[in-house]
Protein backbone atom coordinates (compact mmCIF):
# COMPACT_ATOMS: atom_id res chain seq x y z
CA UNK A 1 0.00 0.00 0.00
CA UNK A 2 1.40 3.34 -1.05
CA UNK A 3 1.93 6.20 1.42
CA UNK A 4 -0.08 9.33 1.42
CA UNK A 5 1.91 12.08 0.31
CA UNK A 6 2.54 14.36 2.90
CA UNK A 7 0.63 17.82 2.00
CA UNK A 8 2.85 21.11 1.05
CA UNK A 9 3.80 22.86 3.68
CA UNK A 10 1.97 26.88 3.87
CA UNK A 11 4.03 28.92 5.68
CA UNK A 12 3.62 33.16 6.38
CA UNK A 13 6.21 35.40 7.95
CA UNK A 14 4.73 38.75 9.24
CA UNK A 15 6.60 41.35 9.49
CA UNK A 16 5.21 44.75 10.66
CA UNK A 17 6.41 47.74 9.12
CA UNK A 18 9.09 49.96 11.15
CA UNK A 19 6.54 48.80 14.04
CA UNK A 20 8.08 51.63 16.84
CA UNK A 21 7.08 54.14 14.31
CA UNK A 22 4.04 53.32 13.76
CA UNK A 23 3.05 53.01 17.12
CA UNK A 24 4.74 56.25 18.05
CA UNK A 25 2.48 57.77 15.39
CA UNK A 26 -1.11 55.88 17.15
CA UNK A 27 0.43 57.15 20.47
CA UNK A 28 0.47 60.54 19.18
CA UNK A 29 -1.55 61.11 16.11
CA UNK A 30 -2.16 65.03 16.45
CA UNK A 31 1.52 65.66 16.14
CA UNK A 32 3.21 62.78 13.81
CA UNK A 33 0.25 61.37 11.59
CA UNK A 34 1.33 63.52 8.62
CA UNK A 35 5.32 63.33 9.66
CA UNK A 36 7.01 61.84 6.91
CA UNK A 37 10.37 62.02 9.22
CA UNK A 38 10.47 60.31 12.60
CA UNK A 39 13.09 58.46 14.61
CA UNK A 40 12.19 56.30 17.84
CA UNK A 41 15.14 56.19 20.25
CA UNK A 42 17.58 57.92 22.37
CA UNK A 43 17.84 61.37 23.28
CA UNK A 44 20.55 62.77 20.66
CA UNK A 45 21.77 64.71 23.51
CA UNK A 46 23.15 61.86 25.20
CA UNK A 47 24.18 58.39 23.85
CA UNK A 48 21.09 57.62 22.43
CA UNK A 49 20.83 55.05 19.54
CA UNK A 50 18.24 54.89 16.95
CA UNK A 51 15.47 52.34 17.42
CA UNK A 52 13.72 52.35 14.61
CA UNK A 53 13.38 55.12 11.35
CA UNK A 54 10.57 55.83 9.22
CA UNK A 55 10.72 55.03 5.40
CA UNK A 56 10.96 58.93 4.70
CA UNK A 57 14.47 58.85 6.88
CA UNK A 58 15.86 55.46 5.76
CA UNK A 59 15.80 57.28 2.68
CA UNK A 60 18.91 59.82 3.83
CA UNK A 61 20.89 56.78 5.00
CA UNK A 62 19.46 56.68 8.59
CA UNK A 63 19.54 53.15 10.48
CA UNK A 64 18.56 50.98 13.55
CA UNK A 65 21.39 51.04 15.91
CA UNK A 66 22.82 54.32 14.64
CA UNK A 67 23.71 57.47 17.22
CA UNK A 68 20.86 59.39 17.01
CA UNK A 69 23.35 62.50 16.67
CA UNK A 70 24.22 60.98 13.40
CA UNK A 71 21.04 60.35 12.71
CA UNK A 72 19.95 63.98 12.68
CA UNK A 73 23.43 64.93 11.02
CA UNK A 74 21.82 63.03 8.10
CA UNK A 75 18.30 63.59 8.83
CA UNK A 76 18.30 67.35 9.90
CA UNK A 77 14.46 67.50 10.21
CA UNK A 78 13.29 64.21 12.12
CA UNK A 79 11.68 64.49 14.86
CA UNK A 80 12.67 62.10 17.51
CA UNK A 81 10.69 60.14 19.87
CA UNK A 82 10.91 57.63 22.92
CA UNK A 83 9.43 54.16 22.45
CA UNK A 84 5.77 54.28 23.18
CA UNK A 85 6.31 50.94 24.87
CA UNK A 86 2.54 50.65 26.38
CA UNK A 87 1.73 51.00 23.13
CA UNK A 88 4.02 48.91 21.24
CA UNK A 89 2.87 45.97 24.15
CA UNK A 90 -0.73 45.87 23.09
CA UNK A 91 -0.47 46.16 19.84
CA UNK A 92 1.92 43.29 19.42
CA UNK A 93 -0.35 41.27 22.02
CA UNK A 94 -3.81 41.94 19.51
CA UNK A 95 -1.72 40.97 16.74
CA UNK A 96 -1.02 37.95 17.78
CA UNK A 97 -4.54 37.09 18.74
CA UNK A 98 -5.29 37.99 15.82
CA UNK A 99 -3.33 35.46 13.80
CA UNK A 100 -4.73 33.10 16.01
CA UNK A 101 -7.73 32.77 14.80
CA UNK A 102 -6.60 32.06 11.67
CA UNK A 103 -4.61 28.84 12.48
CA UNK A 104 -3.95 27.04 15.51
CA UNK A 105 -0.57 26.60 14.61
CA UNK A 106 1.69 29.72 14.96
CA UNK A 107 4.23 31.73 16.66
CA UNK A 108 5.25 35.28 17.69
CA UNK A 109 9.47 35.74 16.95
CA UNK A 110 9.11 39.31 18.43
CA UNK A 111 6.87 42.06 19.04
CA UNK A 112 6.97 42.89 15.45
CA UNK A 113 6.82 39.83 13.57
CA UNK A 114 5.24 36.30 13.42
CA UNK A 115 4.57 32.63 11.83
CA UNK A 116 2.06 31.29 10.06
CA UNK A 117 1.18 27.56 9.58
CA UNK A 118 -1.81 27.41 7.38
CA UNK A 119 -0.71 23.47 6.04
CA UNK A 120 -4.28 21.69 5.93
CA UNK A 121 -6.71 24.80 5.76
CA UNK A 122 -7.04 25.21 2.61
CA UNK A 123 -10.65 24.02 2.76
CA UNK A 124 -10.96 26.36 4.89
CA UNK A 125 -10.20 28.88 3.20
CA UNK A 126 -11.91 28.06 -0.03
CA UNK A 127 -8.55 26.58 -1.62
CA UNK A 128 -7.55 29.91 -2.73
CA UNK A 129 -3.78 30.36 -3.55
CA UNK A 130 -1.43 31.64 -0.37
CA UNK A 131 -0.99 34.91 -1.98
CA UNK A 132 -4.48 35.59 -1.67
CA UNK A 133 -5.14 34.64 1.71
CA UNK A 134 -1.93 36.44 2.93
CA UNK A 135 -3.54 39.73 1.40
CA UNK A 136 -6.80 38.74 3.58
CA UNK A 137 -4.55 38.47 6.28
CA UNK A 138 -2.67 41.65 5.84
CA UNK A 139 -6.29 44.15 5.61
CA UNK A 140 -7.59 42.47 8.37
CA UNK A 141 -4.62 43.41 10.41
CA UNK A 142 -4.99 46.81 9.16
CA UNK A 143 -8.78 47.49 9.97
CA UNK A 144 -8.50 45.80 13.25
CA UNK A 145 -4.97 46.51 14.81
CA UNK A 146 -4.05 50.15 12.94
CA UNK A 147 -1.00 48.24 12.32
CA UNK A 148 0.52 48.55 8.03
CA UNK A 149 2.50 44.46 7.80
CA UNK A 150 4.93 43.22 4.67
CA UNK A 151 3.96 39.27 4.57
CA UNK A 152 6.42 36.69 2.60
CA UNK A 153 5.11 33.13 2.38
CA UNK A 154 6.58 29.83 1.03
CA UNK A 155 7.29 26.19 2.02
CA UNK A 156 9.36 26.70 5.12
CA UNK A 157 10.33 29.28 7.49
CA UNK A 158 13.66 30.40 6.09
CA UNK A 159 12.38 30.95 2.79
CA UNK A 160 8.97 32.97 4.28
CA UNK A 161 11.36 35.30 6.15
CA UNK A 162 13.67 35.87 2.96
CA UNK A 163 10.41 36.36 0.77
CA UNK A 164 8.82 39.12 2.94
CA UNK A 165 12.49 41.14 2.51
CA UNK A 166 10.90 41.51 -1.06
CA UNK A 167 7.64 42.45 0.16
CA UNK A 168 8.68 45.59 2.29
CA UNK A 169 6.95 47.78 2.45
CA UNK A 170 3.63 46.74 2.82
CA UNK A 171 3.77 43.96 -0.07
CA UNK A 172 2.72 40.37 -0.31
CA UNK A 173 5.59 38.06 -2.09
CA UNK A 174 5.14 34.26 -2.42
CA UNK A 175 7.62 31.99 -3.38
CA UNK A 176 5.88 28.49 -4.80
CA UNK A 177 6.65 25.16 -4.15
CA UNK A 178 9.73 24.20 -6.14
CA UNK A 179 10.94 27.36 -6.44
CA UNK A 180 12.90 27.32 -3.00
CA UNK A 181 16.10 26.58 -4.36
CA UNK A 182 16.11 29.10 -7.36
CA UNK A 183 14.50 32.12 -5.04
CA UNK A 184 17.49 31.08 -2.30
CA UNK A 185 20.11 31.30 -5.04
CA UNK A 186 19.55 34.39 -6.56
CA UNK A 187 20.10 36.61 -3.16
CA UNK A 188 23.30 38.17 -1.73
CA UNK A 189 24.99 35.98 0.26
CA UNK A 190 24.81 38.77 3.31
CA UNK A 191 20.90 37.96 3.33
CA UNK A 192 20.47 34.72 4.04
CA UNK A 193 19.35 34.35 7.59
CA UNK A 194 21.47 33.40 9.91
CA UNK A 195 24.99 34.40 7.84
CA UNK A 196 26.16 37.00 10.66
CA UNK A 197 29.53 39.18 10.27
CA UNK A 198 31.60 36.52 11.92
CA UNK A 199 30.63 33.97 9.22
CA UNK A 200 30.96 36.00 5.93
CA UNK A 201 34.41 37.16 7.37
CA UNK A 202 35.41 33.30 7.68
CA UNK A 203 33.84 32.77 4.42
CA UNK A 204 35.60 35.53 2.95
CA UNK A 205 38.78 35.06 4.39
CA UNK A 206 38.17 31.22 2.78
CA UNK A 207 37.87 33.31 -0.59
CA UNK A 208 33.48 32.66 -0.98
CA UNK A 209 32.08 35.91 -1.49
CA UNK A 210 28.71 35.26 -3.18
CA UNK A 211 26.07 32.73 -2.80
CA UNK A 212 26.97 31.49 -6.41
CA UNK A 213 30.01 30.73 -4.64
CA UNK A 214 29.55 28.69 -1.47
CA UNK A 215 26.49 26.63 -3.40
CA UNK A 216 29.57 25.66 -5.32
CA UNK A 217 31.05 24.11 -2.75
CA UNK A 218 30.63 20.37 -1.67
CA UNK A 219 29.26 19.09 1.59
CA UNK A 220 32.58 17.62 2.45
CA UNK A 221 34.59 20.64 2.63
CA UNK A 222 32.25 22.39 4.21
CA UNK A 223 32.72 19.86 7.26
CA UNK A 224 36.30 19.80 6.70
CA UNK A 225 36.21 23.76 7.81
CA UNK A 226 33.23 23.39 10.22
CA UNK A 227 32.38 19.90 11.19
CA UNK A 228 29.27 18.00 10.23
CA UNK A 229 26.91 19.86 12.15
CA UNK A 230 27.25 23.55 11.15
CA UNK A 231 28.31 21.97 7.60
CA UNK A 232 25.44 20.39 7.15
CA UNK A 233 22.99 23.48 8.51
CA UNK A 234 24.75 25.76 6.00
CA UNK A 235 24.40 23.55 2.93
CA UNK A 236 20.90 22.96 3.70
CA UNK A 237 20.47 26.85 4.23
CA UNK A 238 22.27 28.49 0.82
CA UNK A 239 19.51 26.13 -0.79
CA UNK A 240 16.35 26.73 1.04
CA UNK A 241 16.04 23.78 2.67
CA UNK A 242 14.54 24.19 6.50
CA UNK A 243 12.02 21.86 8.07
CA UNK A 244 11.95 23.76 11.41
CA UNK A 245 8.23 23.28 12.63
CA UNK A 246 6.36 26.73 13.42
CA UNK A 247 5.73 27.30 16.92
CA UNK A 248 7.00 28.97 20.32
CA UNK A 249 10.96 27.14 20.68
CA UNK A 250 11.60 24.80 23.37
CA UNK A 251 14.07 26.83 25.24
CA UNK A 252 15.38 30.46 24.39
CA UNK A 253 18.29 30.44 21.89
CA UNK A 254 20.58 32.82 24.12
CA UNK A 255 20.68 35.18 27.05
CA UNK A 256 22.44 38.51 27.14
CA UNK A 257 22.93 41.44 28.53
CA UNK A 258 24.67 44.57 27.48
CA UNK A 259 25.30 48.18 28.06
CA UNK A 260 26.26 51.44 26.43
CA UNK A 261 28.51 53.42 28.60
CA UNK A 262 28.13 57.13 29.16
CA UNK A 263 31.25 57.73 28.07
CA UNK A 264 34.17 55.83 26.42
CA UNK A 265 35.92 53.81 28.20
CA UNK A 266 39.56 52.25 27.65
CA UNK A 267 41.24 51.23 31.05
CA UNK A 268 40.70 47.24 31.69
CA UNK A 269 39.02 47.54 35.45
CA UNK A 270 36.44 49.76 34.19
CA UNK A 271 35.31 47.46 31.71
CA UNK A 272 35.50 44.48 33.57
CA UNK A 273 33.38 46.20 36.52
CA UNK A 274 30.96 46.75 33.30
CA UNK A 275 31.19 43.15 32.57
CA UNK A 276 30.92 41.88 35.99
CA UNK A 277 27.43 44.04 36.04
CA UNK A 278 26.37 42.13 32.92
CA UNK A 279 27.22 39.23 33.85
CA UNK A 280 25.22 39.03 37.24
CA UNK A 281 22.00 40.54 34.81
CA UNK A 282 22.64 37.53 32.04
CA UNK A 283 23.37 35.10 34.79
CA UNK A 284 19.79 36.19 37.25
CA UNK A 285 17.76 36.15 34.14
CA UNK A 286 19.35 32.92 32.98
CA UNK A 287 18.49 31.24 36.65
CA UNK A 288 15.13 32.97 36.16
CA UNK A 289 13.95 30.68 33.43
CA UNK A 290 15.55 27.96 34.93
CA UNK A 291 18.07 27.31 31.82
CA UNK A 292 21.97 26.68 31.71
CA UNK A 293 24.66 27.64 28.88
CA UNK A 294 27.27 26.25 27.89
CA UNK A 295 28.78 28.58 25.97
CA UNK A 296 29.72 32.00 26.98
CA UNK A 297 30.24 35.11 24.52
CA UNK A 298 31.94 38.69 25.57
CA UNK A 299 31.43 41.64 22.88
CA UNK A 300 32.76 44.85 22.45
CA UNK A 301 31.89 47.88 20.44
CA UNK A 302 34.74 50.20 19.96
CA UNK A 303 34.18 54.35 19.31
CA UNK A 304 34.19 53.88 15.82
CA UNK A 305 31.22 51.52 16.27
CA UNK A 306 33.14 48.58 15.27
CA UNK A 307 32.44 45.07 17.34
CA UNK A 308 34.42 42.13 18.41
CA UNK A 309 33.58 39.73 20.13
CA UNK A 310 35.31 36.15 21.68
CA UNK A 311 33.40 32.76 22.78
CA UNK A 312 34.10 29.52 24.95
CA UNK A 313 32.18 26.56 24.90
CA UNK A 314 32.12 24.51 28.29
CA UNK A 315 32.64 21.11 29.06
CA UNK A 316 29.83 21.77 31.04
CA UNK A 317 26.75 23.62 31.54
CA UNK A 318 26.26 26.63 33.94
CA UNK A 319 24.52 28.82 35.40
CA UNK A 320 26.58 31.08 38.05
CA UNK A 321 27.75 34.49 38.40
CA UNK A 322 31.33 33.42 39.67
CA UNK A 323 31.88 30.69 36.97
CA UNK A 324 30.48 32.60 33.89
CA UNK A 325 32.35 35.97 35.04
CA UNK A 326 35.79 33.98 35.29
CA UNK A 327 35.66 32.45 31.87
CA UNK A 328 34.70 36.20 30.98
CA UNK A 329 36.89 38.60 32.28
CA UNK A 330 39.39 35.73 30.22
CA UNK A 331 37.26 36.85 27.19
CA UNK A 332 37.47 40.02 27.56
CA UNK A 333 41.60 40.20 28.58
CA UNK A 334 42.08 38.26 24.78
CA UNK A 335 39.89 41.23 23.43
CA UNK A 336 41.41 43.87 25.13
CA UNK A 337 44.87 42.28 24.67
CA UNK A 338 44.75 42.53 20.67
CA UNK A 339 44.25 46.86 20.17
CA UNK A 340 44.95 47.53 23.85
CA UNK A 341 44.94 51.57 23.35
CA UNK A 342 41.11 51.64 21.93
CA UNK A 343 38.69 52.99 23.37
CA UNK A 344 35.14 51.38 24.30
CA UNK A 345 31.30 52.26 24.09
CA UNK A 346 29.54 49.05 24.63
CA UNK A 347 29.95 46.22 26.25
CA UNK A 348 27.85 43.18 26.75
CA UNK A 349 27.78 39.29 27.64
CA UNK A 350 25.57 36.02 26.00
CA UNK A 351 25.20 33.14 27.22
CA UNK A 352 24.31 30.08 24.72
CA UNK A 353 24.11 26.63 23.35
CA UNK A 354 21.54 26.52 26.78
CA UNK A 355 20.07 23.24 28.21
CA UNK A 356 16.91 23.09 30.76
CA UNK A 357 18.65 20.37 32.80
CA UNK A 358 22.43 20.28 33.85
CA UNK A 359 22.53 19.08 37.33
CA UNK A 360 26.54 18.54 37.58
CA UNK A 361 27.18 14.78 36.81
CA UNK A 362 27.86 12.31 39.20
CA UNK A 363 32.13 11.66 38.77
CA UNK A 364 33.69 8.31 38.18
CA UNK A 365 37.06 6.69 39.55
CA UNK A 366 38.38 7.87 35.59
CA UNK A 367 36.89 11.38 35.94
CA UNK A 368 38.25 13.12 38.82
CA UNK A 369 38.31 16.59 37.47
CA UNK A 370 35.77 18.70 39.94
CA UNK A 371 32.89 20.04 38.43
CA UNK A 372 33.42 24.28 37.33
CA UNK A 373 29.72 24.60 39.48
CA UNK A 374 30.16 23.19 42.69
CA UNK A 375 26.44 22.71 44.81
CA UNK A 376 27.58 25.30 46.88
CA UNK A 377 27.79 27.91 43.92
CA UNK A 378 24.36 26.94 42.81
CA UNK A 379 22.95 27.15 46.59
CA UNK A 380 24.69 30.94 47.11
CA UNK A 381 22.99 31.66 43.73
CA UNK A 382 19.58 30.68 44.41
CA UNK A 383 20.04 32.51 47.35
CA UNK A 384 21.11 35.68 46.28
CA UNK A 385 18.01 35.37 43.84
CA UNK A 386 15.82 34.96 46.60
CA UNK A 387 16.54 38.06 48.53
CA UNK A 388 16.69 40.04 45.24
CA UNK A 389 13.03 38.73 45.16
CA UNK A 390 12.18 39.90 47.85
CA UNK A 391 13.88 43.16 48.25
CA UNK A 392 15.08 44.48 44.50
CA UNK A 393 17.93 44.20 43.05
CA UNK A 394 19.46 45.57 45.70
CA UNK A 395 22.16 42.63 46.39
CA UNK A 396 25.02 41.74 44.14
CA UNK A 397 29.04 41.80 43.92
CA UNK A 398 30.87 45.13 45.37
CA UNK A 399 32.39 45.61 41.76
CA UNK A 400 29.67 46.23 40.67
CA UNK A 401 27.76 50.30 40.73
CA UNK A 402 24.57 51.32 41.14
CA UNK A 403 25.02 53.21 37.41
CA UNK A 404 26.06 50.08 35.40
CA UNK A 405 23.17 47.79 37.08
CA UNK A 406 20.64 50.36 36.22
CA UNK A 407 21.78 50.36 32.53
CA UNK A 408 21.38 46.85 32.17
Amino acid sequence: MSETPRPVRRILHIDVDAMFVQCAVLADPERLRDEPLILVGGSPEGRGVVTSASYGCRAFGVRSAMPTATALRLCSRAVVVPPPGAVIRARSRALGALLSEWSPVGAMASVDEAYLDLTGTEALYHHDPLDTVARRIQREIRERTELQVSIGGGTNRLVAKLATSFAKPAGVHIVDPGNEDRFVAGIELSRLIGVGPALLADLGRRGVTTMSALRALDLATLVSWWGEDRASWLWRRCRGIDSSPVGADPVTKSVSSETTFAHDRSSRQELERALLGRVVDACASLRRQGLFARTITVKLRDAEFADRSRSRTLAEAVRTDRVVYAVSRELLADLCQQVPTRRYRLIGVSLGNLEQDAEPEQGTLSDLAPPLEAPRDRNLAAAVDRIRARHGGIIGPGGVSDSDRRRG
